[in-house]
């Protein structure tokens, strides 16, 4: 494993650690999150270098725009994103696109692909990023959620197992850097 920086677009450096095409990086969330019911506001995010997607269980219940008590403590978050590699660890770019993963046995919830689209009209994300982008997003939907082309009642391999080793290393990684 290999200690490394991450920035997400422009906040950082963040601490975080490299394990192959994975990687961790934490960030502590601001005092207007409530987390869940013992828990910190120390967010650990993982990333699959090989397919650009982010994915964490948020820390937090609720803050003053957003409750997420009905999703439980259990429900990952998963976003594409575009990684750039730079001398001094990962830039991380936010790509829209999300899927809420449930690990409770509810179904996947995608979201947002109206603001990927807005993205493309708009000229901020160019038609090449966002090919590259939806190739990613499949790639990842049948490595990690549903191999088979009809539904099954249990993910692939979500969450990834290549996240193991990261998710077992005790908190912080680093210096704890608070989000604005």
């Amino acid at each position: 494993m290999e200690r490394i920086e991450v920035w997400r677009e422009s906040f950082g450096p963040l601490p975080g650690v490299r394990d192959g095409d994975a990687l961790a990086y934490e960030f502590q969330l601001p005092d207007r999150f409530v987390p869940w019911r013992g828990g910190t506001l120390l967010e650990r995010v993982f990333v699959l270098l090989d397919l650009g997607v982010s994915m964490s269980v948020p820390v937090w219940q609720r803050n003053d725009r957003t409750d997420r008590s009905a999703q439980g403590p259990t429900t990952w978050y998963v976003d594409l994103v575009q990684i750039t590699a730079e001398p001094h660890g990962f830039v991380i770019r936010d790509l829209y696109a999300d899927v809420m993963v449930p690990v409770d046995g509810r179904h996947q919830r995608l979201l947002d692909l109206d603001e990927f689209a807005d993205a493309i009209e708009s000229g901020e994300l160019s038609v090449a990023e966002a090919v590259d982008g939806l190739r990613r997003w499949q790639r990842f939907q049948d490595r990690h959620l549903h191999a088979a082309r009809e539904p099954q009642g249990y993910w692939t391999d979500f969450p990834p197992r290549a996240l193991r080793a990261l998710a077992a290393l005790p908190a912080p990684l680093g210096p704890v850097v608070t989000a604005q």
